[in-house]
């Protein structure tokens, strides 16, 4: 599969789940004159073998996408890496995987025995990353409890392989000329920006500076009924000086943006 083909896959499998990004999307359309470029996707897994952050990277690395950095974020428990394409037109590749050991006996039992269920035949096609949960629907009871302890692991087991977020980047619109303006403009349309951290994350002393609306709720289905949950995000990147990389201490706090305590 084309690179390409896969991207657009990606985008719409996160659209329809998440009406809301559109909405979001046309309403900078509305301000811009200039095609609107993706400075990365982003997405969420576990530690474990068979579906770690480098199983993912595969697909992309077979691509043309070479990798770049490991990042490390001990408060979150998490680690990630990311995949930069030689065409800097095809946006960043950001992977990120929970450290299932570093949580309790009973969370790294519930999350193993859900990951050793999966078929291995799911992993064939690219588009795995497209298809959502590869393993049976969890309970709502046990997404609650898994919850309890990172808001991650729940968000990976009840949405699983789709992109969690895509992120405009505003260093190349016209209309739009920093955060703030793009921040205010969806603020005045109803949507709400992630704080943690302030609205805006970075700097351009650093080189990059992050926003990003909170998920929405949507619908999933478990496998004890349907309920509301936070979906994906939206976000939007300024880079400065051709900084390239991620800033952990600002992406700590963007990854609250699917938190259920702030949906």
């Amino acid at each position: 599969m084309k690179i390409d083909d896969l991207l657009n896959h990606m985008w719409k499998t996160y659209t329809s789940l998440n009406p809301h990004i559109k909405e979001v999307l046309d309403l900078i359309k509305s301000k811009e004159n200039t095609e609107i470029l993706n400075d990365h996707i982003a997405l969420r897994t576990f530690n474990h073998e068979r579906i770690n952050k480098n199983r993912l990277a595969d697909f992309f690395l077979g691509s043309g996408y070479k990798f770049v950095e490991n990042l490390h974020f001990d408060q979150k428990r998490l680690d990630a890496s990311y995949y930069i394409h030689p065409n800097n037109k095809l946006p960043r590749i950001f992977i990120s995987e929970l450290r299932i050991q570093d949580f309790s006996t009973e969370f790294q039992n519930k999350i193993n025995d859900i990951v050793d269920g999966i078929d291995k035949n799911k992993f064939n096609s690219p588009l795995f990353l497209t298809n959502g949960t590869p393993w049976e629907k969890i309970s709502y009871l046990d997404y609650k409890m898994v919850q309890k302890e990172s808001d991650y692991a729940a968000w990976v087991l009840s949405h699983g392989y789709i992109a969690n977020h895509f992120t405009v980047s505003v260093t190349d619109c016209t209309f739009f000329k920093n955060l703030q303006q793009i921040n205010l403009f969806l603020k005045q349309n109803g949507f709400e920006i992630n704080s943690s951290g302030g609205e805006i994350k970075g700097s351009p002393k650093i080189g990059l500076e992050q926003s990003s609306i909170m998920a929405k709720k949507i619908s999933v289905a478990f496998s004890d009924g349907i309920y509301d949950i936070p979906g994906c995000y939206y976000e939007f990147a300024f880079r400065y000086n051709g900084f390239d990389g991620f800033i952990t201490s600002s992406a700590n706090h963007i990854f609250e943006s699917t938190n259920e305590k702030k949906a």
